[in-house]
């Protein structure tokens, strides 16, 4: 059962003093009071309702009980009770889209954590194989400079056989000779 508190709303004028912009300014409001009485029995931090009287007597029948439109209140609790359903299942779809979602970016974080390290390990390898190329090209130098070298001493040697050539080949021819006619 509803218990109706009654009581008259008093309202009286309010004055504040503020100092805006280094003036002294005086505003003036209605404040409303609504006293309640002990015998009212409320508690302290209760909350409650504040209907006018014309409002309240249409909603009231002679008996005091609520004049209305029953099947109205149900109709619109029907409504409500659908609504709350459809926002349910809305939040349901909800939580399973952001779960996939999360998932999803848990594995994308996981994947690029991954491609990060094996990037790093690429870039060492590549550092590596970067500093063997240069020892390989500083070798591949040193050999050059043998070979120019050698070749340098070929052409020297060619050119003293050149001048005892004759003496180079008859010996030669000599040499092979005689092999041959030991065998």
């Amino acid at each position: 059962m509803v218990k109706l508190v009654k009581s008259a709303v008093k309202c009286y004028k309010k004055k504040t003093k503020k100092t805006v912009g280094g003036k002294r300014k005086t505003y003036e409001y209605n404040q409303y009071l609504v006293p309640l009485k002990r015998s009212d029995v409320l508690e302290c931090s209760q909350e409650v309702f504040v209907v006018l009287q014309n409002d309240l007597e249409g909603l009231l029948n002679e008996k005091g009980e609520l004049v209305g439109d029953q099947s109205a209140f149900k109709r619109h609790v029907e409504a409500y009770r659908k609504e709350l359903d459809e926002l349910e299942w809305k939040h349901g779809e909800l939580s399973k889209s952001y779960k996939e979602l999360v998932s999803k970016n848990t594995k994308t974080n996981q994947e690029l954590r991954r491609l990060t390290e094996e990037l790093k390990n690429f870039h060492q390898i590549n550092q590596k194989l970067e500093k063997d190329l240069k020892v390989e090209k500083e070798d591949h130098q040193e050999l050059e400079k043998r070979y120019l070298r050698e070749v340098e001493k070929s052409k020297i040697m060619e050119e003293e056989l050149s001048k005892h050539k004759g003496d180079f080949w008859t010996s030669i021819r000599s040499k092979i000779s005689n092999k041959e006619d030991k065998d």
